[in-house]
């Protein structure tokens, strides 16, 4: 893929700009990262770079709301600011995004996204590649889960999981070795299907669980029942799913 960004940074919160230059550098759509030094705004060449994260520090300058008007209607400027009051003059000047230094992973991402859906060229080639990566997903073995992360792709295999819990779009993925738990885009339903085969059950509306892994079914004095699995993790077993379960690890009770 040919990226797409080429992104200037004025940065003075140096812990963010740390942050920031880690999530650029590791993106697909972005080439190059440069950074201004103070009072440059009016030497930024737009024909060279298209994106500039700029952060605000106060607006006691006029100049500087002055040229960075101009540049928003050249480039796509990213206004920063340690404080949300820097909100309403940032989208005042044109910028297409608004960030707090203390934002996270989850929120830069957003913020990449829009930049990629108002360009044209990153947006028919994010397309492509999100395409492309489809295609290879089914060539895949079903033993392997295919999670999209910013810049990356991840194979999870699927024995390393031990149990799934889910909200709404997403799904969270728990691994044997207890290390962090994954972020993946997809249902409760498509993530059923799929684990199922591998000896996955359902054992609450939003968990999922491997059969194999669990040790202990203890009652609860609300009718329920707490799963214990081999790592020590109490689950939640609700009575709707109790009949299912007991079928199937009938030897343990």
């Amino acid at each position: 893929m040919i990226a797409s960004f080429h992104a200037l940074t004025h940065i003075s919160t140096s812990k963010f700009a740390t942050f920031l230059t880690q999530h650029v550098q590791a993106h697909r759509h972005f080439n190059s990262q440069l950074h201004i030094p103070d009072k440059r705004l009016d030497q930024i060449d737009t024909l060279q770079h298209n994106v500039l994260f700029y952060e605000l520090t106060n607006l006691s300058d006029p100049t500087q709301i002055v040229h960075l008007t101009e540049l928003a209607k050249k480039l796509k400027l990213v206004i920063i600011a340690q404080s949300r009051h820097f909100a309403n003059f940032a989208f005042e000047v044109g910028a297409v995004d608004f960030l707090t230094t203390d934002v996270t992973t989850s929120r830069i991402e957003k913020c990449f996204e829009k930049l990629i859906h108002l360009c044209p060229i990153a947006s028919a080639a994010e397309q492509k590649y999100q395409q492309n990566i489809d295609e290879e997903h089914t060539k895949l073995p079903s033993s392997h889960i295919v999670v999209k992360d910013v810049g990356k792709v991840r194979l999870i295999d699927i024995k390393d999981i031990v149990w799934v819990n889910g909200a709404g779009n997403y799904v969270e993925l728990h691994f044997i070795e207890g290390s962090a738990p994954v972020l993946h885009r997809e249902t409760m339903k498509n993530i059923e299907q799929q684990l199922e085969p591998e000896g996955f059950i359902r054992i609450h509306r939003s968990t999922l669980v491997r059969r194999h892994a669990i040790t202990e079914l203890m009652p609860t004095d609300s009718g329920d029942y707490k799963v214990k699995l081999k790592n020590d993790t109490y689950l939640n077993l609700s009575r709707r799913y109790k009949g299912c379960l007991e079928s199937i690890i009938s030897p343990m009770v």
